[in-house]
């Protein structure tokens, strides 16, 4: 019994000691002292001049990874160290520099910005060639094929478009909220399963958009040539359910739910926010 409780004990103090190994080699990173004057300028930060600081941070983040990669080199590599460069642990990392406890007082903006700033650096520093921040102009830069991985072009002769894969490695300039959505597409996360038909259609709608538009260019195309393949995609009651989109598409509802895409937006935490725009045009 004594024994087991002196192997505990043991194995208790060199997890704390592995504990303030990990603190101080974070805390010795010179890095942080950038970071750390950005973080600061990012706490007093507004929604009009948030723009000018998220780069930035996002340099500022990126050196604090390399420097903590390369003074990795001589030393042995744990899963705990490695963690620290996980997204959760850096906003951390990023919270504690500042002393900013959020079950204090929140600041949605600064969180924003952290977010981001953090995920765009991440990319930067794991896809060097796609991603890149201008330190001078503060403009975000994305490779054209990560940014739209297709692209519809149009069918020479024809009114018919249909989506190709995009090849062109050329960096584009972007706004800070398109880091997100790639940032989603890069790092995918697991997502629960869908057990409703409403839940399925939601997951699928934007699949469906797209492949409806193809199948209706199809159709126009068939049926202006006179081509007996139109029967194939037909039935009785599709036309019925065309009436009812075209119902729905010059409706009042169809107006409120494109108003309603252009002045709202998800905010990095997944809630409703406002955008710039102020109406759209109708």
């Amino acid at each position: 019994m004594t024994k087991e409780k002196q192997t505990s004990k043991q194995i208790d103090e060199k997890q704390k000691s592995e504990e303030v190994k990990i603190s101080h080699f974070q805390d010795s990173i010179k890095a942080n002292i950038e970071l750390k004057d950005v973080l600061k300028l990012a706490l007093k930060q507004t929604s009009t001049t948030i723009r000018e600081v998220l780069p930035k941070l996002s340099i500022a983040t990126a050196k604090y990874i390399h420097e903590f990669k390369d003074n990795l080199k001589d030393k042995t590599v744990t899963d705990d160290m490695m963690k620290l460069l996980s997204k959760k642990q850096l906003t951390t990392h990023c919270y504690s520099l500042v002393g900013y406890n959020r079950k204090n007082e929140v600041n949605d903006l600064f969180e924003k910005l952290v977010s981001r700033a953090i995920r765009l650096a991440i990319m930067c520093v794991d896809f060097p060639d796609e991603f890149s921040v201008d330190a001078e102009t503060n403009e975000v830069f994305i490779m054209s094929k990560i940014l739209e991985p297709k692209i519809p072009v149009k069918i020479k002769g024809s009114k018919i478009t249909k989506l190709q894969i995009n090849k062109d490695e050329s960096l584009e300039p972007v706004t800070t909220y398109a880091v997100d959505q790639v940032f989603k597409r890069k790092y995918p996360t697991g997502t629960r399963k869908t057990t409703t038909k409403d839940e399925t259609a939601d997951e699928i709608f934007k699949n469906i958009t797209i492949d409806f538009l193809k199948g209706f260019e199809k159709l126009i195309a068939y049926s202006s040539k006179h081509n007996v393949k139109f029967f194939d995609m037909v039935e009785e009651d599709t036309f019925e359910k065309l009436e009812t989109i075209r119902y729905l598409l010059n409706s009042q509802d169809y107006i409120d739910v494109k108003t309603f895409s252009v002045e709202y937006q998800p905010d990095f935490n997944g809630n409703l926010e406002r955008t710039k725009v102020k109406q759209v045009s109708k």
